[in-house]
């Protein structure tokens, strides 16, 4: 599998109009939330993307002027931080613009930072990995790094509630004011939807069964017995 210049050209745009975008939507989450903005999937998500774009680009930019490909190490990394984008917008979409009423979409996809960390971002993320970035392949194991993120921010934020530590960010968190089975139900949903979407995203990115490492390192081949 082979990316034209063109492909290059054009990841290199999107990658780096990603990380625009996270520029002008920081200082509108942090005039919201203030440090607050940390606590939240959507933010350390899109900030994680930025950093992962900018090196991508860089990286991209190398390729095109070698006519080689980025490492796989990379474009791993892009794969994981487009899963996590794509989780944050359809959580959005299907969870929490309905949550909020009904200016939910508008308001939580085209308001504020929002309008970056909500949609154009996953959704620039997305397009850029699946019609531009489809070299080196996405290693087997590809889908379980995409879901280490969203376990362990899970993790420390279902802890922190259930501790009383704090409470949220995010309603489906809010341990005291629902069932445990309903809470049960949300964690089965949301680690269910992320499982498959990482499948998604890397069977529409070129993923194939290729026997590769996580990071898209293949194992040493050992000579059939005859």
């Amino acid at each position: 599998m082979h990316t034209s210049r063109l492909q290059k050209a054009l990841s290199i745009l999107a990658n780096l109009a990603i990380v625009w975008m996270e520029l002008k939507a920081i200082p509108l989450s942090w005039s919201g939330v203030h440090a607050q903005m940390f606590l939240f999937y959507t933010e350390l998500s899109n900030l994680f993307a930025m950093g992962v774009c900018f090196v991508l680009a860089l990286c991209q930019l190398r390729a095109l002027v070698t006519g080689g490909e980025v490492p796989a190490a990379v474009h791993t990394l892009k794969y994981v931080a487009a899963c996590c984008l794509m989780l944050t917008f359809l959580t959005v979409v299907f969870v929490l613009a309905p949550m909020y009423g009904p200016d939910g979409h508008y308001v939580m996809l085209l308001t504020s930072s929002m309008l970056y960390n909500h949609f154009l971002n996953p959704v620039t993320a997305f397009l850029s990995l699946t019609l531009w970035e489809r070299a080196p392949a996405l290693p087997r194991h590809a889908p379980l790094w995409a879901m280490v993120p969203t376990l362990l921010y899970g993790s420390v934020m279902l802890a922190a509630n259930v501790a009383k530590v704090y409470k949220g960010p995010y309603p489906f968190l809010y341990v005291y004011e629902q069932p445990v089975w309903v809470s049960c139900l949300w964690v089965v949903l949301m680690l269910s939807g992320n499982a498959l979407i990482t499948m998604a995203v890397r069977r529409l990115a070129g993923g194939r069964l290729d026997g590769a490492g996580a990071f898209g390192y293949n194992k040493e081949k050992r000579p059939h017995r005859v």
